[in-house]
C-alpha cells in the first residue's frame, strides 16, 4: 500500500516530496497494523477534507515574529498545497485577543488558528474562543497520543484539549565566556546570579510583556526566592522590550548574561560577519535555570473559524513527522514528537532522568502572576 501511495504521488506538485514521505509513513502507522477498512476510512476522510480545503482556498494564522519560522512555512507549504493560500500574521498577543473579541462583536470571523505563547492561549480559552484540537487530527500518526508522549504531556491547558505544545526544548540564560569565567559559573551555580561582579551586566527581555523573557520570571523566583529575585532585579538587571536588542547587546559585549531568547541560531549572523563570539548556555540542568519551554509553538484552533477544512489540512501537514522534524531543524528547537530526533546541541539538551519545570503549563500560571508581582514591586523601589 505504501508503494502504491508513493507511486500515485510521483510527478504531482500538489504534495511534493515531504507530503509523499508523510503519506507513505501514515500508510503504515506505528504499533498494530490497521485493517484495510480503517486505512480506507481515514484516507477517504482525508481526500474529502483536502478537496473542501481547496474550495475554501486559504488559511489565516497568527504566528510568532521569527523570520526563520515564517520563511519555512512560506517556502514549504505551497510545495505541498499550492491551491490553498497560507496567510501569516504577527500580532502582539494581548492585542490580538482583544482584536478577535472586537471583530466578533461586529460579526466578523477572520482567524483560523495561532501558533503563539501560552498566556495568549489561556486568554483565548478563558474567553470561549477556542475549539478542541483532537477532532482536527486525521492522519493515524498525528492523532495517536503515543506520538506525543500522551495527551497529558502534549496539551498544556488544564483540560488537555485546547493548547497543544508542538515543540518542547530547554531554555536557560546565556553568558559571555569572555567576560565571565566558565569555572566561576560551574563553581557558584545559582549564586552566580547575585555575584556583585554582574551588577548592571544582566539583560533580560522584559518579563512583564509577552515574549521570550516572560517564563524566566517564575523560574528565577523558584531559584532565588522572593528576596533573592528582588535583589537580582534591583542590582543586576537591565530590562529591554526588544528581544533582538538583547541578542545584539550580548553580541557586542555590552552585557555578560542574557535572558530571553535561545541565542544559538540568532548569533549566527554575527559569526558570519566575522564577530569573534564565545556566548554559551549557562547550563542544561535546573540549578542553572534551565527549564522546559515551548516558545511560541503553542497551537490553538479558533472557534467558528472561516476555513475549517483548509486549516485541518494544514494542521495534519504541520504536525506530520517529516514537516515537524524539518521545522524543528530550521528553528533549532526540538519537536514534541517522540519519534523525532533531538536537534538541540548537547549542552542544551535534556539530561535523561531529570525533571524540568515547565512554567508555561496552565497549572503553573499562578507562579507567573506571583513572580510578576515581585518584579513589579522591585522595579518600583
Amino acid at each position: 500500500m505504501a508503494l502504491r501511495l508513493y507511486e500515485s504521488l510521483r510527478g504531482r506538485s500538489v504534495a511534493g516530496t515531504l507530503a509523499a514521505a508523510w503519506l507513505v509513513t501514515c500508510a503504515i502507522p506505528a504499533g498494530a497494523a490497521e485493517s484495510p477498512d480503517q486505512v480506507r476510512g481515514w484516507q477517504e476522510t482525508w481526500a474529502k477534507t483536502v478537496a473542501a480545503g481547496k474550495q475554501e482556498g486559504s488559511i489565516v494564522l497568527v504566528v510568532p515574529a521569527s523570520q526563520t519560522g515564517r520563511d519555512y512555512l512560506q517556502r514549504e507549504w505551497p510545495k505541498a498545497y499550492p491551491d490553498i493560500k497560507l496567510e501569516l500574521n504577527t500580532v502582539q498577543g494581548n492585542i490580538w485577543v482583544q482584536r478577535v473579541k472586537t471583530e466578533r462583536s461586529a460579526g466578523k470571523y477572520l482567524w483560523d488558528a495561532a501558533l503563539t505563547g501560552s498566556v495568549v492561549c489561556y486568554r483565548m480559552k478563558d474567553s470561549g474562543l477556542l475549539d478542541p484540537i483532537q477532532p482536527e487530527l486525521i492522519h493515524p500518526d498525528v492523532k495517536s497520543p503515543a506520538t506525543w508522549g500522551s495527551w497529558e504531556e502534549a496539551f498544556f491547558d488544564n483540560e488537555h484539549k485546547y493548547v497543544f505544545a508542538t515543540r518542547g526544548f530547554l531554555k536557560m540564560p546565556f553568558y559571555n565566556a569572555k567576560l565571565l569565567a566558565p569555572e566561576k559559573v560551574k563553581q557558584l551555580g545559582t549564586k552566580v546570579f547575585l555575584d556583585p561582579a554582574l551588577k548592571g551586566k544582566v539583560i533580560w527581555h522584559d518579563p512583564l510583556i509577552s515574549g521570550s523573557g516572560e517564563s524566566f520570571a517564575p523560574v528565577f523566583r523558584r531559584l532565588l526566592g522572593d528576596d533573592g529575585l528582588t535583589t537580582f532585579v534591583q542590582q543586576q538587571v537591565v530590562f529591554n522590550a526588544n528581544m533582538l536588542d538583547v541578542v545584539d547587546k550580548m553580541a557586542r559585549g555590552q552585557f555578560t548574561v542574557g535572558m530571553g531568547p535561545v541565542m544559538t541560531n540568532l548569533l549566527k549572523r554575527y559569526e558570519k560577519a566575522g564577530v569573534d563570539l564565545d556566548i554559551r548556555p549557562l547550563g542544561n540542568t535546573p540549578e542553572f535555570a534551565a527549564y522546559g519551554n515551548t516558545g511560541g509553538s503553542n497551537l490553538i484552533v479558533v472557534k467558528d473559524r472561516p476555513h475549517p477544512n483548509a486549516l485541518r489540512v494544514f494542521l495534519n501537514w504541520f504536525l506530520s513527522k517529516p514537516v515537524a522534524l524539518e521545522f524543528a531543524k530550521a528553528m533549532g528547537e526540538d519537536s514534541r514528537r517522540t519519534d523525532a530526533a533531538s536537534v538541540s546541541p548537547p549542552d542544551q539538551a535534556r539530561v535523561p532522568g531529570v525533571k524540568y519545570y515547565e512554567p508555561q503549563r496552565e497549572e503553573f500560571e499562578p507562579d507567573l502572576q506571583d513572580a510578576h508581582k515581585v518584579i513589579r514591586a522591585a522595579r518600583k523601589m
